[in-house]
């Protein structure tokens, strides 16, 4: 019988973890994410008939099935078809009374997974150290029980790192320990998995998000040995001019381009969209700067004065461009991390332009996790053979490396006789650098605004 955690990244780096008999903890902090990590697991494996137990001494149920329903949990349709129950039990000291109404119900309804929420609350209300002991016993010989998987939530106080319940830590198969810090006024949330029986583990702590209509999302580096495990397919460049300097362009490429903060070249953008309009692709333009309503107006700017019909060339580009903005001062490097992915599945892009990431860099390159954070987005986004373009205002010269460093393809900028014309140095991997001209690039807008018009 196979169980599911319920979360993707969690069922890929623990798989065969969770198997009948299995004791899980997931303890944390208040507020860290723990009821709807358990509510996952119980959910995912009652959507595949396997019946969950959710047994609370605090929770209400209208309140959990309120709160879960906003992370795309119906629990009440599960409850309905049987695959769910919700029971209440009062706190009491009476240890010999609760066993007796939680084996009662384990009779009754034959359940493969049962949820405690929370251990702490029934643990705090005995007070007999025998009791205590005997109690704890009693739950890791649950799983035995109903010969499945039992999950204990445990809290943990704010400033502690270790769950106080005694041996639990060390019978349990799977220990996962939930956190969050404020860092710069923001929220970064870490999941440790502490324990996993059956799993082979070379990384412990990940970050996650807590996503409205999703739930948990765990960010998990990428296996470089899967980022091009398949070939990527072949694209065409922006225009037919680039054929021959550039050849092609693998799905899956890295692009930087830079140009100085004075001298903001508009067809930047215009130019890199060139590829997912060549190729009949969606892309996704999503910037730091500006809000999503004057974007398409702002590369509409570079095709108009090829174009006679405008209104069909704001349709057409509506076909091919999907907008969006970001505010990076409002997450933490990690939550930011995952509001973009939350983007750009949304827009089901195969080309993403980051713009103006000057932005969120001008405060987030002193944090240790930039780097690695930056390093593993490009890599995911390679495995899934999308193409990223990283737009730069080269205002700072020691993040210039690091993008050139990550990049298959770079183009950059140069202002040249005092400001009143560019040329541009355009380098692909594998191949030796060139420079073309201002009047290369209007070549390409005016074929790209062609199929456009």
């Amino acid at each position: 019988m196979n169980y599911v955690f319920g979360v993707k990244a969690l069922d890929d780096i623990l798989s065969g973890a969770l198997m009948p008999n299995s004791l899980v903890v997931v303890a944390g902090h208040p507020g860290a994410g723990k009821t709807t990590l358990a509510s996952s697991i119980c959910y995912a494996n009652a959507l595949k008939d396997l019946r969950c137990l959710y047994i609370s001494f605090q929770e209400s149920k209208e309140k959990l099935f309120r709160v879960m329903k906003n992370f795309n949990m119906d629990f009440k349709s599960l409850e309905n078809k049987s695959f769910f129950k919700f029971f209440k039990l009062p706190l009491t000291k009476d240890v010999e009374k609760t066993v007796e109404a939680i084996n009662e119900l384990v009779i009754e309804w034959n359940p493969a997974v049962i949820v405690i929420d929370s251990i702490n609350a029934l643990m705090q209300a005995v007070e007999d150290p025998d009791k205590r002991v005997w109690l704890q016993n009693y739950f890791y010989s649950l799983s035995e029980i109903i010969n499945g998987v039992v999950i204990l939530i445990a809290e943990i106080p704010f400033g502690e790192s270790k769950v106080e319940l005694g041996s639990i830590e060390f019978v349990a198969d799977v220990v996962i320990i939930l956190r969050h810090k404020i860092e710069r006024g923001l929220i970064t949330r870490y999941l440790e998995i502490r324990k996993a029986r059956g799993a082979q583990l070379t990384i412990s702590e990940f970050s996650f998000s807590i996503i409205p209509g999703k739930g948990i999302d765990v960010f998990i580096p990428p296996l470089l040995s899967e980022t091009e495990a398949t070939p990527p397919p072949k694209l065409k460049p922006p225009c037919s001019f680039l054929d021959n300097i550039l050849g092609s362009i693998d799905k899956g490429f890295s692009i930087y381009v830079e140009h100085p903060p004075d001298f903001r070249v508009p067809e930047a953008v215009p130019l890199i969209l060139g590829i997912a309009i060549r190729n009949k692709m969606k892309s996704l333009y999503l910037s730091y700067r500006y809000s999503p309503n004057p974007l398409i107006e702002l590369i509409a700017h570079s095709y108009i004065k090829y174009c006679k019909d405008k209104d069909k060339l704001m349709e057409n580009l509506r076909k091919y461009v999907v907008t969006a903005s970001i505010n990076p001062f409002r997450y933490s490097v990690a939550e930011g991390l995952s509001k973009e992915c939350e983007v750009m599945r949304g827009s089901e892009a195969d080309l993403v332009i980051f713009h103006a990431v000057e932005i969120p860099a001008m405060t987030e390159k002193h944090l240790p996790e930039y780097i690695p954070s930056l390093y593993n987005q490009i890599n995911i986004l390679k495995q899934q053979h999308k193409v990223i373009a990283r737009i730069y205002s080269s205002i700072d010269d020691s993040l210039r490396p690091i993008y050139e460093v990550m990049a298959d393809l770079i183009i950059r900028f140069i202002p040249i006789n005092e400001y009143n014309d560019y040329k541009v140095y355009v380098w692909k991997r594998g191949e030796k650098p060139i420079t073309i001209s201002s009047k290369d690039i209007d070549k390409c807008i005016e074929e790209i605004a062609s199929s456009l018009c």
